[in-house]
């Protein structure tokens, strides 16, 4: 049974296969790879994708206190395509409880709502910054994007349920794992020069944890991000955080939690004991598990 939750991730990614072994040599190429980008800010500005231009808009919109419902609309309308995909999304099981279908940006924002809105659109946006090369989204893309999108989901719900900014809370868990990507194009593309075998050793899962976070909270700088969200990043390796912060940690690790339950690494005592462990309540924990599924649905 695998039981150490900090390489989580890791685990149900490759296994636990001679986990306590010394690394080999795709994993120290991939190693150096990653230690080149970090140490170098020029490397890492070419790895970093581009944010982009309607999430910007989008954001300073947020950031705006004068800024209003139609504010949000009227940017989204101004790509008629992404706004389909908006109107699709709202349409879906995940969000839609009626029977009439929604038509337009107005119409959903009564039905879902403002931040139901903005959670779509920032979703369907930060999707466009996953790699699409197919070994690399087929082994790796989409479980950090299924885990980026239901840790977004479980820290906007203890967000809400501590007094904290919802959308703020949602948009931290979807930009948390950003270093994992650079992390695995990495690696997808080190498998390319030397398929011999998947890392799995212990070591390299935990160097690869430890710099993911360093490499979130450097794209983060590197687009701009308010403070609020880079700093959120930069203080999951720290011991003082903020209340938002605070909330990311513990939605990352449950949200693991679930994964690892859901694989059948942990049974459903073993989670409910951490769940006591993290003081989280069990009804919000339904009402995610719930939301998780359908999230997992939409993707397949």
């Amino acid at each position: 049974m695998l039981t150490n939750n900090l390489t989580a991730f890791y685990d149900v990614m490759f296994g636990d296969v001679n986990s306590e072994a010394p690394m080999h040599k795709l994993e120290i190429n991939t190693l150096q790879k990653v230690k080149v980008i970090l140490n170098n800010p020029t490397m890492l500005g070419q790895q970093i994708p581009a944010l982009p231009a309607m999430l910007v808009r989008l954001l300073n919109i947020i950031q705006d206190p004068d800024s209003d419902v139609s504010s949000f609309v009227e940017i989204i309308k101004q790509d008629p395509s992404f706004a389909m995909e908006v109107l699709k999304k709202a349409n879906s099981a995940t969000y839609h409880r009626g029977d009439k279908e929604i038509l337009s940006l107005s119409r959903a924002v009564s039905f879902i709502g403002l931040a139901g809105l903005l959670r779509i659109a920032t979703t369907l946006l930060m999707a466009r910054v996953i790699p699409c090369k197919p070994i690399y989204y087929k082994m790796f893309g989409k479980q950090i994007w299924l885990h980026s999108v239901q840790c977004a989901t479980l820290c906007e719900l203890l967000a809400d349920n501590n007094d904290e900014n919802g959308f703020d809370g949602y948009f931290l868990g979807l930009i948390h794992d950003l270093g994992k990507i650079i992390i695995f194009d990495c690696l997808s593309n080190a498998l390319a020069e030397e398929l011999t075998s998947l890392p799995g050793t212990k070591v390299f899962k935990e160097l690869m944890t430890e710099m993911s976070v360093d490499i979130s909270y450097l794209i983060a700088v590197e687009w701009n991000l308010p403070n609020v969200y880079s700093e959120g990043l930069r203080q999951q390796k720290t011991a003082n955080r903020s209340a938002l912060a605070e909330l990311l940690y513990k939605a990352d690790k449950l949200s693991e939690v679930y994964l690892l339950m859901t694989k059948g690494i942990i049974s459903e005592e073993e989670c409910e004991n951490i769940l006591t462990t993290y003081s989280v309540d069990k009804d919000l924990w339904h009402e995610f598990t719930d939301i998780a599924v359908k999230i997992e649905e939409n993707m397949s």
